[in-house]
């Protein structure tokens, strides 16, 4: 019992990480066409989102038939919720992807700072670290995702700065900006459940982000 229920444990994680590789191309496809006003390829990124996150869906029923039917312990236990909630935290950046797309459609912003690039980067190698410390349990990764969201904090901060005296006429760019920061944060809540399953100990990473939202 103890193989297949270890067999089962990794085969959903696996999905978990392809479903994550897809929703990091995503997360860099929205703010390409967003950047380039690509309303062709804004729509069917909205229009396929529902489909993609169908993936989420399907990670969360077998977690929760492993939990039902073999009743995990331990680091077993740990394992199948962290797959879980990274599941969760996945299906809500891919939400806020089409968030950003749909930006490009009606877009009026003439000049894009490359700080929303620099954001899109940072998220997406957010999401690659938190991955590979879920399957690897690797808390060197786990940190370099985690302390990544300081940067990208700063490049919001930055991007607001420059932007704060032209708020009115700044059109979807800060909008698109706070999406980008609502996905580190949604990758620090899938952090925190990772870090529990390496060090077996509660990790609340989630609080950085409410600390710098309140300053």
């Amino acid at each position: 019992m103890g193989v297949i229920l270890e067999n089962k444990l990794l085969k959903v994680a696996n999905e978990a990480v392809e479903y994550g590789a897809e929703t990091s191309e995503r997360v860099g496809g929205s703010v390409s066409v967003y950047i380039k006003k690509d309303v062709k390829a804004a729509r069917k990124l909205i229009e396929t989102t529902s489909g993609v996150n169908e993936r989420s869906y399907r990670i969360e029923d077998e977690c929760l038939k492993i939990l039902g039917l073999h009743q995990p312990v331990a680091k077993d236990l740990r394992m199948a919720s962290s797959i879980l909630r990274t599941a969760i935290e996945l299906e809500r950046i891919n939400i806020l992807s089409a968030y950003i797309a749909r930006y490009a459609i009606d877009s009026q912003d003439s000049v894009i700072p490359p700080h929303i690039e620099f954001m899109s980067h940072t998220v997406q190698e957010m999401i690659k670290d938190g991955l590979g410390a879920l399957m690897n349990r690797d808390i060197q990764l786990l940190k370099r995702s985690t302390k990544n969201y300081l940067q990208l904090q700063e490049f919001y901060n930055q991007l607001y700065e420059s932007q704060k005296d032209f708020i009115e006429s700044s059109g979807n760019l800060l909008l698109v900006a706070r999406n980008l920061l609502s996905m580190g944060h949604h990758v620090l809540g899938m952090d925190d459940r990772i870090a529990y399953m390496i060090v077996g100990k509660r990790v609340i990473h989630h609080k950085v982000f409410y600390s710098m939202l309140m300053k």
